[in-house]
């Protein structure tokens, strides 16, 4: 019996001693990842900030648009070649107007820009658009 008793503790000690070595194992390994997330260099803090500001028009009143056509014999159809807008306040002169044709989903069709210089400025059109397809025009005034 004391032979048995004896086996008992043994197996019991043994138990316990690969516990203890799988939980230093364990250790040593979460210990090395730990390490080398480490000398990925870390995380660092970055500034973030905000500000606002009035942006005024130069034109408050609106303008108007009128589109030049011209027949494309090769694709058959009528294309939009310049945008003229009208309307323009002379504040605005000197300042860039951008303009972009857009079609029933608003994708893009053509765009263009120019100096504005007067109260009347065209814009050429490129690449020239489908007449029949556009149904607005976006404008800006940038400088």
């Amino acid at each position: 019996m004391a032979a048995r008793a004896g086996q008992a503790h043994g197996r019991k000690v043994r138990r316990r001693f690969r516990r203890g070595a799988l939980i230093m194992i364990g250790v040593g390994a979460f210990g090395v990842a730990g390490a080398s997330a480490a000398s990925l260099g870390g995380l660092t803090s970055q500034g973030v900030g905000a500000d606002n500001g009035t942006v005024s028009s130069c034109d408050t009143d609106g303008v108007t648009i009128a589109y030049t056509t011209a027949y494309d014999s090769t694709a058959g159809l009528y294309k939009v070649t310049s945008v003229t807008v009208s309307g323009i306040n002379a504040s605005c002169n000197a300042k860039t107007l951008n303009v972009t044709l857009a079609d029933s989903s608003n994708a893009s069709l053509g765009s263009g820009s120019a100096t504005i210089a007067g109260t009347s400025q065209a814009v050429t059109i490129s690449p020239t658009a489908n007449a029949k397809l556009v149904v607005g025009a976006a404008l800006l005034v940038t400088g």
